[in-house]
């Protein structure tokens, strides 16, 4: 062991007593509960006199737990000032970076020194991960057979209910008197990046705030959670309000006394030693290394396990001289290098499939999320009956044993599994990366992620879109298909599919392949209903035009206005311009033409949004028609100038929609056209409107967020022509001359000067947006999602501005009440 350092010792190290067995100086932190700091003074002699014990004392990537209390080390001042935290609090916040050991302070610190406080009393710990269904692990939790307490499967059941109060009814319905209950929700964080159900997220968070403003001093709840999803509470103003009461603790990096006792202590407990200035190399090596502790203990326990397998000279293996030397860490590549080099060594040891399968395994494992500093990936945890075939099993079967993988369940293969017929098991298992910290040590998986970033996101979105799918289709087969893909996400996944992209992530599953097969179903059935129905609208409309005066005469004036003073129009008079308006307005109230009908004739399946609207239009006044009815271009640049494209937009002229302003809303000064019109405004146009103006208040509520939607788009439309370009150079590869690829190259380049985000891939970035827009204020959904993308656009065209002046207008005219409604509200329920 290195003699300690008298300089880097802890300046709250002032509370010795003298421990009589070992004959050394014990520090204990200063604080009433009396937490037995862990021992940094050991002579040399002392220690080497202990029997030595060959297990190694290091975790590896595993986080520490209970029963590991002894070998944690480092951490002793802030687990005293935590449970003097928690003694006074409700509910405690575990801020961190990955990697700086927050669960491991709960689990392996807080949690027994706690009980040891207690003493006699009755106190059980529930430590659970949100998962994809919170309210599901919880209820898993109180089944556990692990812990002390024991409650029925059917008593537990009530936390199955995903109710706000639903927490609160679990403690008052199966805790008893004279218990004292800790509930660890750790990686928190899983609320916001794997539970995809809004309602549950929403009413889970409401639950915990429920008991943590109960005033029930026997009931303590602690969230561990990175600290980089902290803007995430400002959605949840109660939860937000009382993290912010001083209950926030953040795990910060090791001092370097703090970190010499993690290194050095578990080794001593062991009887072994370190070479000297080998324990010096090491800090100095992992100071300013960001999530470095998981590194150092996966180094430290190989090289523990080196030192056990490497002979001597004499036949001995190296760690009976009881030292741990230089030569061994060195051999390893530091810390820095070691977790790269092993799994490295073990990767290329497998053959070509189970290299291929590898890479399908862990893709599986891994999600893209967006924070403030931009997407990122973490760790994603999956069922073991996800990965199904021999291959597979048996490739995941070694990650484990290597302790890469995880795995919560004691049984190895789904054989077992079934041998075992517990079906309650076989739904629980699951297996999930040892830590993130492998995500961005391992250099190939960083390949790999950057290389199916989009793929990973699709799948994960298809994954949750499908479980939500077949839980409502249970429950109502014709409701089911609401949730079925449409439109450009429909034919983003056909694409993917078609082009087998999804390749490299195992493929899709059985449910996801029925889950697009369905839709697919969906949308072809709708198009030849449309396709019956436009003719039908063709009968009606001849019928209409000869037999009904009314009707007629507004066909009429368009046909006339269509066919014979289409150029004369470009001269024509405010008040002719105004006629047309008006009869398109009354021909668009009493049409009766059905959503199918209207993207046949309009060529997409976007039923929200502008383009729906136009799509509503474009029979009474199509694209060619509004512009000489304005005189005016409607896009001043932009790859789409003919708006016939559901994929691409074009920027618009900002005259045009000034005169969009003036013109448009006929019904402004007319009480009686408005309420002629008042239905067509009521089924078409409100639902896009309200998510509109809701989204814009939101998203535009400082001037500095205009550039904020600027910078992203623009970063998001690059990576998209990066991916484009590299698919495009792939397939040019093939060719046999080398001009005709340059040309080929330069051409394609050309072309993707004016290609632009296509509406799908910004989607998802928005869907925290419609999330909050359709939970909080009862917004649609589906129109809050797709709003968040026009908006970007708009500022990117600059006519953001004048969109919201003519949308504010609109709702001045048809729906007043409501918009006084929305300028009492916050505008900043921010992301």
């Amino acid at each position: 062991m290195s003699q300690p350092n008298s300089k880097n010792q802890s300046q709250e190290q002032d509370n010795f007593i003298k421990d009589t067995n070992v004959g050394r100086d014990l520090t204990f932190a200063p604080v009433q509960n009396m937490i037995e700091t862990q021992i940094i003074q050991s002579s040399l002699e002392v220690v080497t006199q202990r029997k030595l014990n060959k297990n190694s004392p290091y975790q590896g990537l595993k986080r520490f737990n209970f029963k590991d209390r002894d070998r944690f080390f480092g951490r002793d001042k802030f687990i005293a000032r935590l449970l003097k935290a928690v003694n006074q609090s409700s509910l405690s916040l575990v801020l961190g970076a990955s990697g700086s050991g927050k669960s491991s302070v709960v689990r392996a610190g807080l949690i027994p020194e706690l009980k040891k406080s207690l003493e006699s009393q009755i106190f059980y710990d529930f430590i659970f991960t949100p998962n994809q269904d919170p309210f599901d692990s919880l209820y898993r939790c109180l089944l556990s057979e692990e812990k002390d307490y024991s409650f029925s499967k059917s008593g537990s059941e009530i936390a199955l209910e995903a109710k706000a109060d639903t927490l609160t009814q679990v403690i008052n319905t199966l805790k008893k008197d004279g218990e004292r209950w800790l509930i660890f929700v750790d990686q928190f964080e899983e609320l916001f990046t794997i539970c995809d159900e809004p309602d549950k997220r929403k009413n889970f968070i409401a639950g915990l705030v429920q008991v943590a403003k109960s005033g029930n001093s026997t009931v303590k709840i602690v969230l561990a959670m990175r600290s980089d999803f902290l803007e995430q509470f400002s959605s949840y103003p109660d939860l937000g309000f009382i993290a912010n009461q001083n209950n926030i603790h953040l795990v910060t990096e090791m001092y370097s006394d703090e970190l010499r006792q993690a290194i050095e202590q578990p080794a001593a407990k062991h009887g072994v030693l370190f070479e000297e200035g080998l324990v010096e190399q090491i800090i100095k090596e992992v100071e300013g290394q960001k999530g470095y502790l998981p590194l150092l203990q996966y180094t430290l326990n190989l090289l523990w396990e080196s030192e056990c397998k490497t002979l001597g000279t004499d036949g001995r293996p190296h760690i009976e001289d009881r030292t741990l030397n230089k030569n061994s860490y060195t051999a390893l590549e530091g810390v820095r290098g070691s977790l790269q080099k092993r799994v490295n060594e073990i990767y290329s040891n497998l053959n070509q499939d189970e290299q291929i399968t590898t890479k399908q395994i862990f893709l599986k494992l891994v999600n893209i999320v967006d924070t403030d500093s931009g997407s990122r990936a973490v760790s994603r945890r999956a069922y073991r009956d996800e990965f199904i075939g021999e291959l597979v099993e048996n490739t995941l079967t070694k990650f484990i044993d290597e302790k890469l993988l995880v795995s919560n369940s004691q049984y190895l293969t789904l054989e077992e599994l079934r041998v075992n017929d517990i079906k309650q098991l076989k739904q629980s298992a699951t297996v999930e990366i040892a830590h993130e910290i492998l995500l961005s040590s391992w250099n190939v998986l960083k390949k790999w992620l950057e290389q199916e970033k989009e793929a990973i996101i699709l799948k994960n979105w298809l994954a949750g879109e499908t479980k939500r799918w077949q839980k409502i289709r249970l429950e109502d087969e014709f409701k089911s298909q609401d949730e079925l893909l449409k439109g450009s996400r429909l034919s983003q996944f056909v694409e993917f599919r078609n082009e087998n992209l999804f390749k490299n992530l195992g493929g899709l599953s059985q449910q996801e392949e029925e889950f697009i097969n369905v839709s697919i179903e969906q949308r072809d059935r709708l198009e030849r209903e449309k396709e019956e129905s436009r003719k039908r609208e063709i009968k009606r409309f001849r019928q209409i035009t000869f037999g009904a005066i009314t009707a007629g005469l507004i066909m009429t004036v368009l046909a006339i206005f269509a066919v014979s003073q289409l150029k004369s129009a470009q001269s024509a008079e405010r008040g002719q311009r105004e006629e047309i308006i008006r009869s398109a307005w009354l021909g668009l109230n009493r049409s009766d033409m059905t959503e199918p009908e209207k993207y046949q004739q309009c060529g997409t399946y976007l039923n929200v949004g502008l383009r729906s609207l136009y799509c509503d239009i474009k029979p009474f006044i199509d694209y060619e028609k509004l512009k000489i009815v304005s005189g005016l271009p409607i896009f001043r640049k932009g790859y789409n100038l003919t708006f016939q494209s559901e994929y691409e937009f074009g920027y618009y002229n900002p005259e045009f929609v000034k005169w969009l302003q003036e013109n448009i809303i006929y019904a402004e000064n007319n009480e009686i056209f408005r309420q002629q019109t008042q239905s067509f405004y009521d089924k078409k146009i409100r639902n896009t409107a309200r998510a509109s103006y809701r989204s814009y208040r939101i998203l535009f509520a400082t001037p500095e967020e205009f550039n904020t939607f600027i910078k992203f788009y623009q970063s998001a439309e690059k990576e998209y022509k990066e991916r484009l370009y590299r698919r495009e150079v792939n397939t040019l590869m093939f060719q046999d001359n080398y001009e005709t690829f340059e040309a080929i190259k330069r051409e394609y380049l050309k072309h993707l000067e004016n290609k632009t985000l296509p509406d799908g891939y910004i989607q998802e970035k928005f869907r925290w947006l419609s999330d909050y827009l359709s939970a909080v204020e009862n917004i649609d959904w589906y129109a809050a999602n797709t709003s968040g993308g026009f908006w970007t656009r708009r500022s990117i065209d600059g006519t953001n501005k004048e969109f919201f002046r003519l949308l504010t207008k609109l709702l001045e005219t048809y729906d007043r009440d409501w918009l006084r409604e929305q300028e009492t509200l916050g505008v900043k329920p921010s992301r």
